[in-house]
């Protein structure tokens, strides 16, 4: 499991900032969100699988993501360390 530390900021708690040190042994769950998602890699190599690509693609860092609205996706941690700071813009309102 990796080390997730969550901020919630705004009126509505509705913009969220995720600071993520994983590793190899780490990936994250095959899902979606009613919100954008902003992954910044800092560190290390993911790779990502989504339902709007015909293939998983690999990511070394530091490289930025953006996962749209709806978008089934996984993030497969590759390397130790592996660091990422993942924006929800707009939780509450489905990205707007």
């Amino acid at each position: 499991m990796p080390d997730i530390t969550r901020m919630f900021r705004g009126p509505l708690n509705d913009f969220e900032v995720e600071v993520v040190f994983g590793g190899v042994e780490d990936t994250s769950p095959y899902e979606a969100h009613p919100y954008e998602e902003f992954v910044f890699l800092a560190e290390g190599e993911i790779v990502v699988t989504r339902d709007d690509k015909d293939e998983p693609e690999t990511v070394t860092g530091p490289a930025f993501l953006h996962v749209p609205t709806g978008v089934m996706h996984s993030f497969d941690l590759r390397q130790t360390p592996t660091r990422l700071v993942v924006i929800h813009p707009a939780r509450n309102d489905g990205g707007v």
